[in-house]
């Protein structure tokens, strides 16, 4: 039995923050025994750095080196302040960075935040790059949830995390399959913060709204809806192919906020159906656990269950807040640990790669070394 104290480190694309989960996982040879979440934060980005996150997918190169390289140090300030606050001290940090390009298709993605300069600033070894391996084997590079849905909250059918981008895990016999959705909190932030909001707090806004049928109708017909899996998106879709739909129809916030939610809803439920009809399954009743912040918005969720009604009989669990906020930041910290045991943490079946990746790449730190 060894017990790993590792630092989870997750920018989504949500933009909100750097989220930190310093977890404690007991790893007996073969799988996690134990795991749980000691101390977790979102320590918020400046104005300065969404907008220039927002900004590099149009950068010129040395526009994106140069931040790659910044952005690390940034982190590992970020990192450094977060430690002030507690005693304990992690083994390793085990940071995704913030996803820039993902073009699997071209065999690249590019995620920010150089790991040599986290580890050079906070002293302490990071594991980072970790869907490089799976994207040179021929994977998608994504979703890699699954391997959190595996480990660390087993037992039910589907996996549902609402982040910035949506995607979807279904555990189908002794296998796993696992893509992205669409976009989710990406387009319902823009939407809110177009009145002032960060976010629709419980989505009372949307709620308040009406559904725009043409607007729903446009969001629906984006090619990638069509795509079998599977598939995989980057950020840079929802910001160029999606949200400019929701930004540019005349309809009022509200009402543009309450279709996207129908929009997230009837992709969700359709992407069910398909996995559902694609795999054969025949169960009288699915459980679907649902994480990521669009869990925590009340009328996201009505609108998803009413979707799946009128496809099977789909029970919906929301854990409890920690794991909602904090359970990607708590699968880089996973991903980390198989890393050390050279166990794959990306699964071929998921992202159609030709085999298992055990992906990342280790920088030792000069506080202590692993």
């Amino acid at each position: 039995m060894k017990t790993y104290r590792v630092l989870g480190l997750m920018s989504g694309s949500s933009l909100d923050g750097l989220d930190i989960a310093f977890c404690d996982m007991h790893w007996n040879g073969q799988t996690l025994d134990a795991w749980h979440i000691s101390h977790a934060e979102t320590l918020p980005f400046t104005d300065v750095w969404q907008a220039q996150l927002r900004h590099l997918p149009n950068a010129s190169g040395r526009e994106l080196a140069t931040a790659h390289a910044q952005f690390g140090h940034h982190i590992g300030e970020l990192v450094n302040q977060f430690l002030q606050q507690y005693p304990s001290k992690p083994d390793f940090i085990a940071s995704h960075g913030h996803t820039i390009f993902h073009y699997p298709d071209q065999r690249m993605t590019l995620q920010l935040g150089d790991g040599a300069a986290i580890a050079a600033t906070t002293g302490y070894p990071v594991i980072a790059d970790f869907r490089a391996m799976d994207i040179a084997l021929g994977g998608q590079g994504a979703p890699v949830a699954p391997i959190a849905d595996r480990y660390l909250l087993p037992g039910y059918d589907f996996y549902l995390n609402l982040g910035g981008i949506a995607n979807i895990t279904c555990h189908a016999r002794d296998s796993y399959i696992a893509f992205d959705i669409g976009g989710a909190n990406q387009v319902l932030n823009m939407l809110a913060q177009q009145l002032g909001l960060p976010y629709d707090n419980g989505g009372a806004i949307a709620a308040s709204g009406a559904l725009q049928t043409e607007l729903l109708a446009q969001a629906n017909a984006l090619p990638y809806h069509a795509l079998p899996y599977p598939k995989s998106l980057g950020n840079d879709w929802v910001q160029e192919q999606l949200i400019p739909i929701f930004r540019e129809f005349d309809a009022t916030i509200a009402d543009n906020l309450h279709t996207a939610c129908h929009y997230i809803a009837h992709q969700v439920a359709k992407d069910m159906d398909a996995i559902i009809k694609r795999e054969l399954l025949q169960q009288p009743r699915y459980r679907l656990l649902a994480t990521g912040g669009g869990a925590l918005n009340q009328f996201l969720m009505h609108c998803i269950q009413q979707a799946c009604d009128n496809v099977a009989d789909i029970e919906i669990t929301i854990p409890a807040p920690e794991i909602i906020s904090f359970k990607e930041a708590a699968l880089i910290a996973l991903m980390g640990v198989l890393r050390l045991e050279n166990q794959p943490n990306c699964i071929a079946s998921v992202t159609g790669a030709t085999r298992h990746a055990i992906g990342g790449a280790i920088h030792q730190g000069w506080q202590q070394q692993i």
